[in-house]
């Protein structure tokens, strides 16, 4: 009788012990498709960061505001940087940075190009989308006074939160 309940507990124990393995969990940042993520610099010291006072980024051909962070707010005030979302179902996102200052709003066009690719995390997360050959282009104004001076990639991969992918100098 010893001998069995030996065997069913070796059994059980074997079978709890294989039953989770590090495929079968999936925390938010695993699978998570990473975002721009923009820095703002000063135009006459690029070496200085220069925050945008109060920012909205809008895609164009939408209504809705982008989220700017990752508790989702549409507009940020005295901010240094920014993550948005990029499409993942074409290599081509648009968006107006729209500043506001003083109650004055100037908009500028940046259009972002990329490869888009797949990554596979893990058997419970499945795939997540990456980017890669980032190009950014900022679309010159025929009327009115541009806040963006210039736009610099930094990273032409996106592969996670933390890097800066992209400067604009203003």
């Amino acid at each position: 009788m010893k001998k069995v309940f030996n065997l069913l507990f070796l059994t059980l124990l074997l079978f709890t012990s294989n039953s989770c393995e590090k495929d079968d969990l999936c925390t938010p940042d695993q699978a998570v498709t990473p975002r721009l993520v923009i820095e703002f610099k000063d135009a006459l010291s690029p070496l200085e960061n220069k925050p945008v006072e109060r920012l909205q980024v809008q895609e164009i051909g939408s209504t809705e505001f982008a989220p700017l962070n990752n508790e989702g707010a549409t507009t940020l005030t005295s901010v240094e940087n920014i993550s948005i979302p990029l499409r993942t179902d074409r290599n081509r996102t648009s968006y107006n940075f729209i500043l506001n200052e003083s109650g004055v709003l100037n908009s500028d066009n940046i259009d972002f190009t990329y490869n888009l690719g797949e990554e596979y995390v893990s058997r419970a997360c499945g795939f997540r989308v990456i980017y890669d050959g980032l190009i950014a282009v900022l679309t010159p104004e025929s009327t009115g006074t541009q806040w963006v001076q210039n736009v610099a990639v930094v990273e032409q991969s996106i592969t996670n939160n933390t890097d800066i992918h992209v400067q604009i100098l203003h």
